[in-house]
């Protein structure tokens, strides 16, 4: 399955490995570095398209299309957030507001760390309520 359709993508030193993590959310660190998530009020950065060590460059999906591994199952159309893991996960309705929406599921995916497909806007990230 190759859906990638990058239309902006930016370069950025990992500060942890990503040998695991291709398709994962991660977040920004100290000095225009990269991270892994590390909890649900993270703000997302990107999807990692590569699978780099720690202090290797990490290319980081911005803006666009990007398989990404799920935390549940997605179907299309749904609205999406980067979890506490770096998956991609539901945005839960109401009015929680310390989690991040992201993007759009354009190819849905069944359970726990399957791949879906999503149309992602990370610069525009914003509350999810």
């Amino acid at each position: 399955m190759n859906n990638e359709k990058l239309i902006f993508t930016d370069s950025h030193e990992a500060d942890a490995t990503f040998a695991a993590k291709q398709y994962y959310g991660c977040k920004y660190s100290a000095d225009n570095h990269v991270s892994v998530m590390a909890a649900d009020t993270d703000k997302p950065a990107g999807i990692v398209t590569n699978n780099p060590a720690s202090g290797e460059a990490a290319q980081v999906l911005k803006v666009g299309r990007c398989p990404g591994v799920v935390a549940e199952a997605i179907t299309f159309g749904q609205s999406v957030r980067i979890d506490e893991n770096g998956r991609v996960a539901l945005v839960a309705p109401g009015t929680d507001t310390t989690m991040y929406a992201v993007g759009q599921c354009v190819q849905g995916a069944d359970a726990l760390d399957e791949v879906g497909v999503f149309d992602f806007n990370f610069p525009s990230a914003g509350r999810a309520a």
